[in-house]
């Protein structure tokens, strides 16, 4: 998916959910996971051009490991499990790709 797409995708939700009128947006802050294969400030820059105006913020979200056999959460690059060794784990933070909040005024 071109991150053009991605973009748009991201929009769309978020238009769904803008008041229909009468709302003007003033910025929103998008999450991304580290293990996305996408580049925040390419990201951050598409944004921009297309929501003039509008203040974007992007937030890296590192990674986040849940070990399935001992339940305890460690970064990535600990891996395997540092409190049993397991290597058996799930992926709790990092694959984000969301806005996660938005702002404006009533006009």
């Amino acid at each position: 998916m071109s991150l053009t797409e991605v973009a748009g995708q991201l929009l769309e939700g978020l238009h769904a959910q803008l008041p229909g009128s009468g709302f003007r947006l003033a910025g929103i802050e998008v999450q991304v996971g580290r293990m996305v294969d996408l580049d925040p400030e390419h990201l951050r820059a598409m944004l921009c051009s297309l929501l003039p105006r509008v203040e974007v913020r992007v937030t890296v979200v590192e990674p986040l490991l849940k070990c399935k056999d001992c339940g305890a959460e460690y970064p990535h690059d600990e891996h395997p499990c540092p409190v049993c060794g397991s290597p058996n784990a799930e992926l709790v933070h990092g694959g984000e790709l969301q806005i996660v909040r938005a702002w404006g005024e009533t006009i």
